[in-house]
């Protein structure tokens, strides 16, 4: 912790979020409504990007921290974007492919003919050609269908057979609207592809020059996450008072999905099995999304979360 009698005030700290404001960030929004951050001596902004992707961000120094996937870091690090992954928000990947039960898939070999909904990026396609391919299926007879960044329900009932969903939102907002839905889960189609997601990342240089300004700030993320786990309810709650245009059942549902899954199978919140990022990396290469050969250990780092063990909270 910063010891406040060597500060005058509190140290700025600018957070890169990937997206809108939802359950993947709830620790840092539990952090900031319980003081955890000024605890740590730290001011922290939590900001929406539009447009500029949070690796582009981080790594020109523009935020200290961003809310990214290993994909992104990957691709950043191929461009030389001074980018490392020092948190995993989810040590495992709870993306899953998803259709409305009313469309007939049962498997990987009936994407064949389907419209599939994406945002119309190269790990999109790559992924869908291998798992096709792997299942025996016919990968030109599948139609990708660019819908951005939209939602499940509404795409599927127009524009797309089925999409590549996050459970823990997309998911829990099918099951409270009622709405039949199936999935094929990534983490169980093949484990290459179960590595944590997403991530916060840093800068190489500020990992460098104020390496205990990260420890502070992953010591007051991982007491909100932990929170996050042991009181679901409470810390939906807190997310509500600070994003209060969100909808508060879902952020509800979410928040008790995401409790059994943040501090899943690892000794600790935040922990990052670099062994999956290297797997992931070599089959990206393989897929000739990138060709990155930099070994995870140059820009996946544990060091700077605290251990507190987390008996009785991994499920």
């Amino acid at each position: 912790m910063f010891n406040v009698a060597l500060a005058a005030s509190l140290i700025p700290v600018t957070v890169a979020l990937d997206w809108t404001p939802n359950t993947n960030h709830l620790g840092l929004y539990v952090a900031k409504a319980n003081g955890l951050f000024k605890k740590h001596n730290l001011d922290v902004r939590l900001v929406q990007m539009k447009q500029t992707s949070t690796t582009q961000i981080v790594g020109a120094g523009k935020a200290e921290f961003g809310i990214s996937f290993v994909s992104d870091v990957l691709h950043a690090r191929f461009q030389k974007i001074p980018v490392m992954s020092v948190a995993g928000i989810i040590p495992e990947n709870t993306s899953c492919f998803a259709w409305r039960s009313t469309t007939p898939i049962a498997s990987i070999i009936d994407f064949e003919g389907k419209r599939y909904g994406g945002w119309g990026s190269p790990e999109e396609e790559a992924t869908l050609r291998f798992i096709m391919r792997k299942a025996g299926a016919d990968f030109k007879k599948l139609k990708m269908v660019t819908t951005g960044v939209s939602d499940f329900l509404p795409t599927t009932a127009r524009n797309a057979d089925f999409m590549w969903i996050y459970m823990g939102w997309d998911g829990m907002r099918a099951r409270l609207e009622n709405v039949d839905f199936k999935t094929l889960c990534l983490r169980d189609i093949d484990p290459i592809f179960n590595h944590p997601s997403p991530l916060i990342i840093t800068s190489n240089k500020l990992s460098k020059e104020k390496p205990e300004l990260i420890k502070a700030f992953l010591s007051a993320a991982s007491e909100g996450y932990r929170f996050a786990v042991q009181n679901p309810e409470a810390a939906a709650k807190l997310f509500m008072q600070q994003v209060p245009e969100s909808d508060a059942r879902l952020v509800k549902a979410s928040a008790a999905y995401l409790a059994k899954e943040y501090t899943k199978k690892i000794p600790y919140w935040g922990y990052q099995d670099t062994k999956k990022f290297d797997a992931y990396r070599i089959w990206a290469n393989q897929q000739k999304i990138h060709s990155l050969n930099e070994d995870a250990q140059l820009f996946v780092s544990n060091a700077f979360l605290p251990t507190n063990p987390t008996s009785g909270l991994n499920k």
